[in-house]
C-alpha cells in the first residue's frame, strides 16, 4: 500500500502540521510506502487529505479527508461537495459525536467514521503536594504519628510533603529515607508561608482540637482540605473536601486522591500515535478490500465497528452504539 498525505499548511506551523508530521513518522515504522506533501500524489494508492478544507479535485486511488470542526453551512457544504459529489471514500472525524451531527445534517453515514487524536506523550503528571503547617509538642496532641503511617500505603511517585513547622526532623528524616521529597521548614515564616499555602494541592491536619488556623488560609486560597470534621472546621460551609478520623479512613482518601489522578491519566493512555497511524490503515484497508469485493474478517470488523464504520450488510444504530463505548 502506498499511501500520500496531503498538508496544506505549513508542517511546522500549528496543528494540521503536527498530525501529518505524526501520522506520516508512524506510517514508516509500521513499513507502509508513505509521502507526504502539499499536492495529491495519483500514483498513490492512497491519498489522504488533512484537513478537508483546503481540497480541491478528485484524483485517481483511494481519497480520505480529514474532518476537523464544521462551524458554519460553507464548512458543511464543502464536505458533502467532497463525499457525495466528488465521491471521496471516507471522511475520518475526530469524534463520534461529529460523525452523529454531520450524518443529521445529510452526509452520507457510510462515509463517515472517527478516529480519536492522540498526544504525544511528553506530559507527564507532577506529585500531589500535600501541606502540613503545625508545630509539634511532646504529648503528640497534634497526631502526626499518623503521616508515617498513612505514608505505609501510598507511593512516592504519587505524593510529596510540605511541612512548615518545629518538630518534625525525625520523621521528616524517615520519610525522605522512604524516597518521599519533603520541603521543609522546621519554623514559622511568614513570608515562606503565604508562598506556601497556595502552592497547595491538598492542606492536611490530623489535630483534634478545635480546628487549624491553616485550614482557613486554605480555603481562602482554594485549596482542598483533607481534616478532621470538628471544631470550627465543621462551621465552614464546605470548607472539609475530605474528612477523617482514624488511620483507615485516612488511608482511604489518599488512595482515592491517587486513584483518581491515574484514571484520568490511564483514560488517554492508548491514544498515541501509533495508535492512530494504525487505524488509519484499517480504515484504508477496509476501503480497499470494499473496492475488491472483497470480504472483511470478523476481527477487522469490530475494530471498524469501534471506528464507526458503516458497512454494507450491517446496521449503522449497531455501529453507533459501540463507537459510543469507546
Amino acid at each position: 500500500m502506498k499511501v500520500h498525505i496531503i498538508c496544506y499548511e505549513d508542517y511546522n506551523a500549528w496543528i494540521l502540521g503536527k498530525i501529518a508530521r505524526r501520522l506520516h513518522r508512524e506510517l514508516e515504522v509500521m513499513g507502509i510506502d508513505v509521502t507526504l506533501g502539499k499536492e495529491p500524489d495519483p500514483s498513490a494508492m492512497v491519498n489522504h487529505h488533512v484537513v478537508y478544507f483546503d481540497y480541491v479535485q478528485r484524483v485517481s486511488g483511494l481519497e480520505t479527508v480529514m474532518i476537523t470542526h464544521i462551524d458554519d453551512e460553507r464548512e458543511l457544504n464543502k464536505v458533502r461537495r467532497q463525499l457525495i459529489d466528488c465521491g471521496v471514500e471516507m471522511g475520518i472525524c475526530m469524534s463520534f459525536e461529529a460523525v452523529h451531527r454531520l450524518a443529521h445534517f445529510g452526509v452520507p453515514r457510510d462515509r463517515l467514521c472517527f478516529i480519536s487524536p492522540a498526544h504525544d506523550g511528553i506530559m507527564k503528571p507532577r506529585k500531589i503536594r500535600v501541606g502540613l503547617t503545625t508545630r509539634l509538642y511532646p504529648d503528640g496532641c497534634k497526631r502526626e504519628h499518623l503521616l508515617e503511617e498513612v505514608a505505609e500505603f501510598l507511593s512516592a511517585e504519587d505524593f510529596t510533603f510540605a511541612i512548615m513547622g518545629s518538630g518534625w526532623d525525625a520523621i521528616v528524616d524517615r520519610l525522605r529515607g522512604r524516597g518521599f521529597e519533603i520541603d521543609y521548614v522546621p519554623h514559622f515564616d511568614e513570608a515562606a508561608y503565604r508562598d506556601l499555602v497556595p502552592s497547595l494541592d491538598y492542606y492536611l491536619y490530623f489535630g483534634r482540637d478545635e480546628g487549624s488556623m491553616g485550614f482557613l488560609d486554605a480555603l481562602a486560597a482554594g485549596v482542598p482540605t483533607i481534616v478532621t470534621p470538628q471544631g470550627f472546621h465543621l462551621d465552614v460551609p464546605g470548607g472539609i473536601t475530605h474528612a477523617f478520623e482514624d488511620l483507615e479512613e485516612l488511608r482511604q482518601v489518599f488512595l482515592q486522591i491517587a486513584r483518581v489522578r491515574k484514571d484520568r491519566v490511564a483514560s488517554v493512555a492508548s491514544l498515541t500515535w501509533a495508535e492512530n497511524a494504525r487505524k488509519h490503515v484499517l480504515i484504508w484497508e477496509y476501503l480497499l478490500a470494499k473496492r475488491a469485493g472483497g470480504e472483511v474478517s470478523a476481527t477487522l470488523g469490530l475494530e471498524l465497528d469501534g471506528l464507526a464504520v458503516v458497512r454494507t450488510g450491517t446496521a449503522a444504530s449497531g455501529s453507533v452504539a459501540i463507537a459510543r463505548n469507546q
